[in-house]
């Protein structure tokens, strides 16, 4: 038979096929380990091999078709393709199994029913003419199955993201609390929130009076209720810990140890840091809650159903809740704690509550249809497992010896039945009859597992029935004991030879006992005892300590390499050393242990920069539009590094120049922070339409009513990029910060949908701070936050402009889309609350947020309108509502690099600021004209539309006054410039003209002094006099000759 791929003409491309011979196949017991599996594939092996199996499947040569996502076993000799051996699909094989003693052999574990855990197991072995050719079938069904995985999850992803968003929360995190019960009383939320309460009023107190509040801000908080005069001390045995800490070590999660004293101990109060942000996100998984922490974003507690008791809330209090859980670190009677938590509102408490409720309903559900293996030490099938583990590896005499040994285990019957099973079948070689020895041994390990009581367990068998119950369940507990003791020795005399003799262990000895003891290993078989044993055989064996891997290493310990080794111990007589010796040998001890430290720090200063690095490219991983030069990398890099970039405004020509050149994408993020205080400089808003100066970490520290819509959101923004991928990954918790604080500082606008991706754009560009920063300038100061309003006029102005300016410049698009009914709101409303990052490229996006923070909304009307008309055409070839609007959403956002390129060059050339301001006026116009020709239906039709007139027109009112307040505010700093300048030349005229006249009263004094000298001198002083020429500067005089 050869062995290759065979391609079948009328099989799918997809689809390959194996020639291989199959073995046969055996059903396994649920309880079959790892070390069991190569004998059970021998088993099958041998059976196929031999005449007398039975009804056992003979080998006869297949095809192994792989039609994704399923694997059929065909015959060879049968082309009709309804007929197969089996069938199944590939992500049901949970393991492969290849034989190391045939490399043409090969097997896998099938799972029949895997919603069903006591569905049994079946291994399906085959054989392969070439050894080369079982890898590549291997690789082959892992590919399948691997593809058949990405499927099932994607029709599970939408249901699983809907669960996981639902179950998401975001809660103030207030303490916790020991207690000595599981169900506490219905009080006890509230009793604690005064407890906190009160903690959080003498901590206040006590700082005040130390006056120390830098030295002991980050201390840790301590103290113990339940004395005398505690309220709580008759239900509560409780200690109080710092609120601001709840990390604690649980479920492999790092968080800080826990310390107590006794009640009788002073009630001593340290203060701790009371500003640190203690919201967190609690999640309700299927089988866990976890506490998560956007701020280090970390899991700072995790907390599985089965651990939890109870959960309540409060009374008082209804916006805390609770729930108590057992601690794992405690055990006696405080060993519960209670974590308390606060709520938005008491209908997020609510909701809180309902989802506990649901999910514990839903685990339990889940967990009663799994029913667990049972096992316990004294199981027949875990003997068995351990005795094939214990001769994985080895060689076929050690083998041998290690299954004659656990026969002597086994009863005479036992013994004598395997025994004649065996020579029965008459095997050929010591291997063969090993995995006799062993098939028997499973049959008899089986059977004896359906009627095996675990240990703790008694006979269900009636009294009526066997009157001498008594006596047999004393003699079923006396051979479970005495089975129980015989393992323990065997396993003790192993675990005793397996530390003194063999030679994978390491062993240090102690270094104050060095003189000669004898000691022999005649109780040890001989094959037992290793070289490295025989050589160490002058020691006390009473020295012999296995020595951690932690200890050998010397980096560790540096201290210990002052102890003499083995090997000079074993040589001769330690060397004598002086005090300077050991004196050297201590500060080089202490020198490597330094150098060590701080080889360690700069290790981790590298690993976090590195990690640093990661995050940065990650973030920035998009095809950037046009090339940036190296003279325009350098002009940025001159701009970004000049003194008073901030403070001075720069040329703003030389900025927009600049700016169509191209930006570097590494320094993308401090350009656009530097236009952002460029801009800040030239136009300063009045007081009323400033931002709120809150701190982002002040905000952050806050809870916000819109928790749900941008939990919601978070997976639905830049699904696709890496960095906001992963679910609550550093990417997801940082937009979900920015959202949160935005959604805090301006309470009118809130969340709104569309912000997320604006704020996703400028966290892949810069931190978490100077994207909030950003996300103010663009909402306040470039007034993008009208449009993100609750009543969305802004947004109709803009659809209103944008169909406008099509009228006016395309009227043939124009007409085409009105003739289908087509109005921008459609497909154009993504584009401005998302400023075109929703559908879009990134690197596009990046390049139409450079002119965003310098020419601010024109700049979207532009691409919008640059965008339709290079499609033009195209769109006018659609011929229906559904096919426009198709191209519309999805054709026109798949742009090339050099459309997008093109679009970006149109925009730059256009100027359209008139026309926008003039649709403007001409929209609040027809609003007018249709507010005041509308029909009347009654009195209150015509009083509702009068108010919300009314309404409007007070907006605009206050916007003209805004405007007309900020002109004022211009005008005034213009005439106080003026009057200053009026002012300096003023002054510099009357300065002037004092000077004037200090000059002819010196010219006076100079000729009166003239006219005193006598003649001869007179031509002394004419040759040193300074002249002054017409244009008011002096000349040398004439030398004297």
């Amino acid at each position: 038979m050869e062995c290759q791929d065979e391609k079948v003409s009328d099989a799918p491309k997809s689809d390959k096929r194996f020639s291989l011979t199959y073995v046969g196949w055996s059903s396994l017991d649920r309880r079959t380990t790892l070390p069991m599996l190569p004998w059970l594939v021998a088993e099958i092996r041998r059976k196929s091999e031999k005449s007398d199996c039975g009804t056992q499947v003979q080998a006869r040569e297949v095809q192994l078709v792989l039609i994704p996502p399923f694997i059929r076993c065909v015959p060879s000799n049968n082309s009709s393709s309804s007929v197969f051996i089996f069938e199944h699909k590939a992500q049901l094989i949970s393991r492969f199994i290849h034989n190391s003693n045939d490399l043409t052999y090969f097997a896998y574990l099938l799972r029949g029913q895997p919603d069903n855990p006591e569905s049994e197991m079946s291994c399906h072995v085959f054989k392969a003419c070439d050894p080369n050719q079982v890898p590549e079938v291997i690789s082959s069904i892992r590919q399948v199955s691997k593809s058949a995985l990405k499927e099932d999850a994607k029709a599970k992803q939408e249901a699983d993201e809907a669960f996981y968003n639902s179950q998401k929360f975001e809660v103030l995190y207030c303490g916790k609390v020991t207690v000595a019960h599981k169900k506490a009383p219905s009080t006890l939320i509230d009793d604690c929130i005064g407890k906190f309460r009160q903690h959080e009023v003498e901590r206040k107190r006590l700082r005040l009076l130390s006056g120390q509040r830098g030295s002991t801000e980050s201390a840790p908080l301590e103290f113990t209720m339940g004395g005398e005069g505690d309220p709580l001390s008759s239900t509560l045995n409780e200690s109080l810990e710092d609120p601001d800490s709840p990390e604690v070590e649980d479920m492999g999660v790092m968080m800080a140890p826990i310390r107590r004293r006794h009640s009788s101990a002073p009630n001593h109060v340290q203060p701790s840091d009371a500003d640190k942000n203690r919201t967190m996100l609690f999640q309700v998984g299927r089988f866990e809650v976890n506490l998560i922490s956007p701020d280090s974003k970390t899991v700072v507690l995790e907390k599985n159903f089965k651990d939890i008791s109870s959960c309540s809330q409060g009374i008082k209090q209804t916006d805390h809740f609770g729930f108590i859980c057992r601690d794992p670190a405690e055990s006696g009677p405080s060993q519960y704690i209670c974590y308390v938590f606060q709520c938005a509102s008491e209908s997020l408490v609510d909701e809180v509550m309902l989802t506990l409720k649901q999910a514990f309903s839903t685990a339990a559900a889940l967990q009663s249809n799994k029913t667990q293996i049972q096992l316990c030490e004294a199981c027949p099938m875990h003997d068995l497992h351990k005795l094939c583990e214990r001769i994985e590896g080895t060689q076929r005499e050690l083998t041998k010896i290690a299954i004659q040994k656990y026969l002597s285990q086994l009863t005479d019957n036992e013994q004598a039945e395997i025994f004649e099973r065996v020579q029965k079948m008459k095997p050929g070689s010591d291997q063969e009859e090993n995995e006799l020895v062993i098939l028997h041994l499973r049959q008899l390990c089986g059977t004896k597992q359906k009627s095996h009581l675990h240990i703790g367990e008694t006979p269900q068998v009636s009294a009526l029935k066997n009157p001498n119950g008594t006596a047999t369940g004393g003699r079923f507990k006396l051979d479970i004991l005495k089975n129980k003791a015989r393992t323990s020795l065997t396993n003790s005399l192993e675990n005793i030879f397996s530390r003194v003799g063999w030679s994978r262990e390491v062993f240090f000895f102690k270094h104050s006992f060095f003189s000669a003891y004898s000691f022999e290993f005649n109780f040890l078989p001989c094959y037992l005892i290793s070289p490295i044993s025989l050589s160490l055989g002058d020691c006390d064996a009473r020295e012999l300590l296995p020595l951690s891997p932690r200890s050998c290493d010397s980096s560790q310990d540096p201290f210990g390499r002052l102890l003499p080794s083995s090997s000079e111990s074993l040589s001769g007589e330690r060397p004598k050393r002086t005090g300077a010796d050991y004196r050297a040998l201590w500060k080089t001890a202490i020198h490597q242990q330094i150098l060590l430290l701080r080889m360690e720090k700069e290790n981790q200063r590298l690993e976090a920069s590195r990690d640093e690095l990661h995050i940065r490219k990650m973030k920035l991983d998009y095809q950037e539009v046009g090339q940036c030069s190296k003279e325009v990398q350098g002009l940025w890099e001159r701009k970004l590094t000049a003194p008073g970039r901030t403070t001075v405004p720069q040329d703003k020509e030389e900025m927009h120049n600049a700016l169509c050149q191209g930006v570097p994408k590494n320094r993308r993020g401090e350009v656009w922070l530097l236009l952002c205080h460029q801009h800040r400089l030239r136009h300063r808003l009045p007081p009323r339409q400033q931002a709120p100066d809150t701190p982002y970490h002040d905000l952050l520290k806050q809870l916000t009513a819109q928790q749900h819509a941008i939990l919601v959101d978070l997976g639905r923004t830049f699904p696709t990029h890496q960095y906001f991928s992963a679910q609550l990954g550093a990417g997801q918790l940082s937009l979900y910060n920015l959202l949160k604080a935005y959604s805090l500082l301006d309470t009118e606008v809130g969340y709104c949908q569309g912000i997320s991706f604006v704020a996703g754009v400028l966290l892949l560009h810069m931190s978490e701070d100077q994207a909030f920063d950003m996300l103010k300038f663009l909402m306040y100061d470039l007034g993008f936050r009208r449009q993100y309003r609750p009543d969305m006029v802004s947004l109709q102005i803009q659809m209103y402009q944008l169909s406008r300016l099509l009228h006016d410049y395309h009227r043939e698009l124009y007409n085409h889309l009105e003739e289908h009914e087509i109005c921008p709101s459609l497909y154009a409303a993504p584009w401005f609350l998302t400023l075109f990052a929703s559908q879009f490229p990134l690197g596009f996006v990046s390049r139409i947020f450079d002119f965003l923070f310098v020419q601010g909304t024109e700049v979207i009307f532009k691409v919008a309108l640059c965008l339709l008309s290079s499609h033009e055409g195209e769109i006018v070839e659609c011929d229906s509502f559904e096919s426009i609007v198709d191209y519309l959403k999805t054709t026109i956002p798949n742009l090339t690099q050099t459309q997008m390129e093109q679009t970006i060059t149109k925009v730059l050339e256009m100027d359209i600021s008139k026309q926008l301001h003039a649709y403007e006026v001409e929209y609040h116009v027809l609003q007018d004209e249709m507010l005041d020709s509308g029909p009347l239906a009654d009195d209150s039709d015509r009083l509702d539309k009068l108010e919300k007139t009314n309404i409007q027109l007070k907006k605009q009112n206050m916007d003209l006054l805004e405007k007309l307040q900020a002109a004022r505010q211009k005008i005034q700093t213009l005439e106080t410039n003026v009057e200053n300048f009026l002012s300096r030349e003023s002054k510099m005229k009357h300065m002037i003209r004092s000077l004037e006249q200090e000059r002819v009263a010196y010219q006076k004094t100079i000729e009166r002094m003239r006219s005193c000298l006598p003649p001869d001198a007179l031509a002394d002083v004419e040759m040193t006099q300074i002249k002054t020429g017409p244009n008011g500067k002096a000349k040398p005089a004439a030398k004297k000759p």
